[in-house]
């Protein structure tokens, strides 16, 4: 059985968080424990030399914290999943650059492999369609990857091929319409089934305390004339979907970010994944890349 090491490429850590636990209903198990060394090549390389960056010492906290490294690993059999949490759509150059890393792996005709002969590589993206659709989203990543490949290889998502020895494909989240939408257009009815009450309720706060003006952060900063003062700044928006998982969360993980609401709460139950249709096709998407 050849080794497969797939990367999945995610906007956020929710998105990591909600493929981990779907993952795990089809028998993987986290894998986080493994010694960088011993992960198979010729991903035990890349993780290393991400972890161990010659100019580390020139680095602030910020692009420290920003090394390209998976935010969890799982494993089942000889498939290897590295999942990445890349900070949002926007991150066109890290992404083409575990791209790239991947593609260098390739020998070119004439070249000899560097890799064992029983290695696959393949690389998932997972978007949000949001407001754009799922033809707008694809032709962005089709036009990102064509930087290096030299091709734009999707025609639609929910599908696999192959470019120049890796596997590829990509899966844009939707919502009832099949076209836009986003993982919260998934997540919160899977998670409010058999829960409504509860989730009905954190609605209802929601909507009598949520005040527009307090969702610009109070930011500290010295000036000359009044000494330290404060001020509103808007450095993001608001996410209604995210506050209410936030809410309901809170409820069994207190005090514990919306990523660990999704892994471990029982609003996502093991027979809910599996009955829910955007589950399944997750899950079917996921499974063509394990059959070698």
């Amino acid at each position: 059985m050849p080794i497969q090491i797939i990367s999945i490429f995610c906007e956020g850590p929710h998105d990591v968080a909600f493929i981990a636990k779907i993952l795990k209903t089809m028998g993987f198990v986290s894998n986080e424990s493994t010694k960088l060394g011993e992960y198979p090549p010729p991903m035990n390389q890349l993780l290393t030399i991400e972890a161990t960056t010659a100019q580390v010492s020139d680095l602030n906290l910020s692009e420290l914290r920003s090394t390209l490294l998976p935010s969890n690993t799982l494993k089942k059999d000889q498939n290897y999943l590295f999942l990445y949490a890349l900070g949002g759509d926007k991150k066109e150059t890290e992404r083409n650059k575990l791209l790239q890393n991947f593609r260098s792996f390739i020998p070119a005709e004439g070249e000899y492999a560097v890799m064992p002969p029983d290695t696959c590589l393949s690389i998932l993206y997972f978007f949000d369609a949001d407001e754009k659709g799922v033809q707008k989203r694809l032709s962005e990543l089709n036009k990102e990857v064509e930087k290096v490949l030299n091709h734009q290889p999707f025609t639609r998502h929910h599908e696999v091929v192959t470019e120049n020895g890796i596997k590829l494909g990509c899966f844009i989240f939707t919502g009832e319409d099949n076209n836009t939408g986003k993982l919260e257009h998934i997540l919160v009815p899977l998670m409010k089934a058999e829960n409504e009450t509860i989730f009905d309720n954190a609605e209802q706060y929601l909507k009598e305390n949520f005040v527009k003006e307090r969702i610009f952060r109070l930011k500290l900063s010295t000036n000359k004339e009044q000494g330290i003062v404060e001020k509103r700044i808007k450095d993001s928006d608001f996410d209604h979907s995210k506050s209410l998982i936030g809410i309901v969360g809170q409820l069994q993980r207190s005090g514990k970010a919306n990523a660990v609401h999704i892994s471990d709460t029982d609003y996502l139950t093991l027979q809910k994944i599996k009955d829910d249709t955007k589950c399944q096709e997750i899950t079917t998407f996921l499974n063509l890349y394990f059959e070698g």
